[in-house]
């Protein structure tokens, strides 16, 4: 993991005041629920440019053929600055989501329920770097993630209607980012990464740029932020 430097500051001080909690009137035991169409995916090479080279991954996975076409990498040259994420979906848990991008440090710190919520700081996916996704733990946003599983798929359609696919390759449970402690929503027994740690330090070292295409997701855990929060990692599926 890269050393923080200073442009993280910003990052921190943004990602310590993203309070997700759940909601006193949640109902836990409800399925998951949205409006939102499934994304439709279109054939690879409707929506794919080809890269100049094979990823390691293909060139290991793929077994050789003559006749076999390269295998198209959505993402190795950037999405244009128009083209924007619109969508996302994790159909093994039932994620259906719209998503936006934050533009001010109030959607930052306490995001709205309509959607998922691009980091301010963070990028749109499909430039080649990490983009930093956040919703609450509600049934109709990212409380799901608590029951995703490596390998699971991750769609996302872009406003140029091209979707691009990830594939979840690490799930962090209780990164620290503690708060002053309030008895009424505390845990009983807090993880103990929040036991050994008394800053945000981790939490924002998963918000910083990444020279590959990444997408990381991040709900909360329980009430309030002493409960941990949940990060989730997607790379490109093939």
């Amino acid at each position: 993991m890269k050393r923080l430097s200073s442009w993280a500051l910003p990052i921190i001080l943004a990602v310590a005041g993203v309070v997700l909690i759940i909601v006193g009137s949640l109902d836990l035991d409800a399925e998951p629920a949205t409006s939102l169409p499934p994304i439709a995916r279109p054939s690879a090479t409707a929506i794919a440019t080809p890269g100049p080279t094979s990823t390691p991954l293909a060139s290991q996975t793929d077994a050789p053929s003559a006749s076999a076409e390269p295998s198209p990498e959505p993402t190795s040259t950037p999405l244009p600055s128009s083209v924007i994420a619109n969508q996302l979906e994790i159909p093994s848990v039932g994620v259906n989501v719209l998503v936006r991008q934050s533009l001010d440090a109030a959607t930052d710190g306490f995001p709205p329920t309509d959607a998922a919520y691009i980091l301010r700081a963070s990028s749109q996916p499909g430039r080649n770097t990490n983009s930093y996704i956040f919703a609450h733990a509600l049934n109709t946003l990212f409380k799901p993630l608590w029951n995703v599983q490596i390998g699971a798929e991750v769609n996302i359609r872009m406003s140029d209607e091209s979707v691009l696919t990830y594939v979840i390759t690490e799930v962090r449970p209780n990164v620290p980012c503690p708060t002053e402690p309030n008895p009424a929503l505390d845990p009983p027994n807090p993880p103990l990464a929040l036991q050994i740690h008394d800053d945000c330090v981790e939490g924002a070292l998963w918000t910083a740029p990444t020279d590959y295409e990444r997408v990381t997701l991040q709900t909360s855990q329980g009430f309030n932020r002493n409960w941990g929060e949940l990060v989730i990692i997607a790379e490109p599926a093939g």
